[in-house]
């Protein structure tokens, strides 16, 4: 049995690692997706980017590393979008008692 060391990986086989990892990833996701949270569907959708981009620079070692970056990423954009979303209700909410202050 032949193993092919890092040297001998060509590039058309890094695109057929890439290819598989992105026909997996876009069939999972979407089913997955119905039954997630925003919280879950961020952070795995960060996750699998992460992966496809380290396996692509790094092989399974920069897979897995770009798999946890990516799902830290997907997290703390996801609890932006939170905060963000909890700070416009609340100014929704301070003007809608500054009306109801003035109708008074």
């Amino acid at each position: 049995m032949h193993v092919k060391t890092p040297e001998q990986t060509t590039i058309s086989g890094l695109y057929k690692i890439a290819g598989g990892i992105f026909l997996i990833v876009t069939l999972i996701i979407p089913v997955g997706g119905c039954t997630m949270t925003e919280t879950q569907q961020r952070t795995g959708s960060g996750a699998a980017i992460g992966a496809v981009a380290g396996g692509l620079l790094g092989g399974r070692k920069g897979a897995a590393i770009g798999a946890a970056v990516g799902a830290g990423g997907g997290y703390l954009v996801d609890q932006q979008k939170k905060r963000e979303s909890a700070e416009a209700e609340n100014q929704r909410l301070r003007e809608e008692n500054e009306l109801l202050r003035q109708q008074q």
